[in-house]
């Protein structure tokens, strides 16, 4: 879908925001992504609403994630550095977050014991977030070197705590098999198992250098890539990383949708 004419009129009446000379084109697929993103926001904060700080937790990580899909999909998402690597060090402390909902769920089901309240995830998460903006505002200006750095750091942080969090989720399940809403906990963690190759292929792909990020560095550099001997793998990893963010968002929806329809 074309958005150029959109964002030049956003210009026109937003003075300070960088002139849109180029044709802003955005699929279909990126954008049903992004309102699967805003359904798990929306439906996980309503779960928090009346029950525990689980849901706090998860609701934030969402929210999180929302904010940083949202931000990739404008034109002006590569032209600030600072902004890139504050969306990365956002997409990492995202995941954090759900995962600690995750633990506490499992904490949960084997002592039915809450601690600490919705505020303390609050505060503490707009801590971080300011800690990081602080952190990052104070040194030098990121280079395309630092926010590829800190991309990798993000991508890593999510896989990782995507494998932990599909054992934790089988767990849950266990312990809170033949209760009616045991399947939801269960599909849920389909959510993590998509992730976890989303971001696997990811940090496939950075760590052979073959990402986009590496590819603007060789634009700017003397550095080089291999990339073009390896022309098919790179377009099979592209697929698979594209098609499972896609599915990542679909199943995060579904999931929150049929635990939705199991708590009626």
């Amino acid at each position: 879908m074309d958005f150029t004419a959109f964002f030049q009129i956003l210009t026109s009446v937003l003075p300070f925001l960088p002139k849109v000379y180029h044709q802003v084109v955005i699929d279909i697929y990126s954008i049903i992504t992004l309102f699967c993103w805003f359904f798990a926001t929306v439906v996980s904060f309503f779960f928090s609403l009346n029950s525990a700080r689980i849901w706090t937790s998860i609701s934030v990580g969402f929210f999180l994630l929302f904010i940083c899909q949202f931000w990739q999909l404008n034109p002006w998402y590569e032209t600030i550095n600072i902004l890139v690597a504050i969306q990365h060090a956002a997409g990492a402390i995202s995941v954090i977050l759900i995962s600690i909902g995750i633990y506490e769920y499992f904490l949960f089901t084997r002592t039915l014991e809450i601690a600490d309240s919705k505020k303390t995830i609050y505060i503490g998460t707009a801590f971080i977030i300011l800690t990081s903006i602080l952190i990052i505002a104070m040194n030098p200006k990121p280079s395309l070197y630092v926010t590829r750095n800190i991309h990798l750091m993000s991508s890593t942080v999510w896989f990782y705590l995507c494998l932990i969090n599909i054992l934790t989720v089988i767990k849950i399940y266990t312990a809170m098999k033949g209760s009616p809403i045991s399947k939801g906990i269960l599909s849920f963690g389909l959510f993590f198992v998509f992730a976890l190759v989303w971001k696997g292929t990811d940090l496939y792909l950075m760590i052979y250098q073959w990402d986009e990020s590496w590819l603007d560095i060789t634009k700017i550099s003397s550095l080089s890539t291999d990339i073009s001997l390896h022309s098919s793998r790179v377009k099979i990893a592209d697929m698979i990383l594209k098609t499972f963010n896609f599915l990542t968002g679909l199943s995060v929806a579904g999931s929150l949708a049929y635990l939705y329809r199991l708590l009626r």
